[in-house]
């Protein structure tokens, strides 16, 4: 019984495929392409609000990750979430700017926080109270592949959270025990909603913003964007790819915050051919209330 503590061990866990290995190709091939015909820069430095979020950060990714965070303090200024959330709902922003979230609460995020310091950077760190402080292996094992499909790993406790806030990081919610929104009677959700706030604030004093697990449109429905605020948050965050342009100001209401996944883990390449694409196709739209959640 052993936590996972490498990007390599996770990875080998991962099937093989011949569709995996041509996306990895044409990843690469992408990226060359929209550096050799738009610029390595010019693009980057086109003003928007990315959101980034990543959920582990493994001892081998600790250097790709600074590798990336380096590439990307070239081109970008990097911003609290409050901040960048701040931004798009005024709808001013003269910048290229990057802010930076996690979601799940694994401890390896520890790693993550110390990088991020290094360069003036902090995040919104998105937790389920019901992971935070599990320390018996059985109990880690079965959360982490019966609600985040993922093999054992450990988890914040309580003082870690305490701890990244006291270095100027934020603490967000991510349900109790990472659900599915969408499969979830609203009810249940209010409560659930209610319950990981209180507990928040009750353990670290704030509770601003939220994020709904697995973070794709269809994990999510328009009726429980209402009870997010409702319950008193101030943002609410998906998984989905994209930028925000800040050309108008937005009602929260009508917010939901595109976050585009890094791995730290994937080849530099990867993660900046889709922060470059971000940049160029940005539009109007995703400052906006996605037209695909009917309901």
């Amino acid at each position: 019984m052993q936590y996972t503590k490498q990007y390599s061990e996770f990875s080998a866990l991962q099937p093989k495929s011949l569709r995996s290995s041509l996306r990895s190709a044409a990843l690469s091939a992408l990226h060359l392409k929209e550096r050799l015909l738009r610029g390595s820069n010019a693009t980057l430095r086109v003003p928007r609000v990315q959101l980034l979020f990543l959920h582990h950060i493994f001892e081998d990714e600790m250097e790709p990750f600074d590798r990336l965070l380096r590439e990307l303090a070239q081109t970008h200024v990097f911003v609290s979430h409050s901040e960048a959330v701040r931004r798009i709902l005024v709808g001013e922003n003269a910048e290229p700017c990057i802010s930076f979230s996690s979601d799940d609460g694994l401890k390896n995020n520890l790693h993550a926080a110390e990088i991020l310091e290094r360069y003036g950077a902090t995040a919104c760190f998105y937790i389920n109270p019901n992971s935070i402080g599990l320390s018996k292996y059985e109990q880690v094992e079965s959360f982490c592949r019966t609600r985040l499909e993922f093999p054992p790993a450990e988890f914040l406790d309580w003082n870690d959270a305490e701890g990244l806030q006291a270095r100027g990081h934020e603490i967000g919610a991510h349900t109790m025990g990472h659900i599915n929104v969408a499969e979830t009677p609203i009810r249940e959700f209010r409560e659930d909603l209610e319950r990981s706030r209180e507990v928040l604030l009750s353990r670290c004093g704030a509770a601003r913003h939220f994020a709904y697990p697995y973070g794709r449109f269809f994990h999510f429905i328009k009726e429980a964007m209402a009870e997010v605020f409702e319950a008193g948050f101030e943002s609410c965050a998906s998984a989905e790819r994209g930028c925000h342009t800040c050309a108008r100001p937005v009602a929260k209401d009508q917010l939901l915050l595109r976050r585009d996944q890094i791995v730290a883990g994937w080849p530099l390449a990867h993660n900046m051919y889709f922060i470059r694409r971000n940049a160029r196709l940005r539009h109007l739209a995703s400052d906006e209330w996605p037209r695909v959640i009917g309901r």
